[in-house]
């Protein structure tokens, strides 16, 4: 993910980085992928407040991660990298071959356009979840039990 730095022209630009939006190719969320996030405002059941300094903010939707990749042998292409609020990792947007639709995080140097596969008989690469069983001792899987 690059990062945003800026000149040290006052004392509050000194150390100031943002993460770059560059490698984001898409604006509006996957609508089947989403939820609203219920926020309370510091406040309990009974309207009354119990928790100081919570409140306001923009509304957020949270991102259904797949974390599991349970889809064992079916290749799936990326479709798009997106912001999600909620972290500072970027969001892979996956389409089966079936159609189905799932987010991943994405790892450092995932395109638009790459196929992924999760299982046992996948090819190793940044984007591939194995069993533990199956995984070679040096391989760049990430693991999944």
């Amino acid at each position: 993910m690059p990062v945003k730095t800026f000149r040290p022209l006052t004392p509050s630009t000194r150390y100031i980085a943002y993460a770059d939006f560059s490698e984001i190719t898409k604006s509006r969320p996957e609508k089947s992928l989403i939820q609203t996030r219920k926020r309370t405002g510091g406040r309990n059941h009974y309207g009354r407040v119990t928790a100081r300094g919570i409140g306001g903010g923009h509304k957020q939707k949270i991102r259904l991660v797949d974390f599991q990749r349970k889809k064992h042998g079916v290749e799936a292409t990326v479709k798009s990298i997106e912001y999600d609020p909620r972290r500072t990792a970027r969001l892979a947007l996956l389409e089966y071959k079936d159609g189905e639709k799932t987010y991943i995080i994405a790892p450092s140097g995932l395109q638009v356009g790459a196929k992924l596969m999760s299982g046992p008989t996948a090819r190793p690469n940044s984007a591939t979840v194995c069993p533990c069983a199956s995984s070679r001792l040096a391989c760049p899987f990430t693991i999944s039990r």
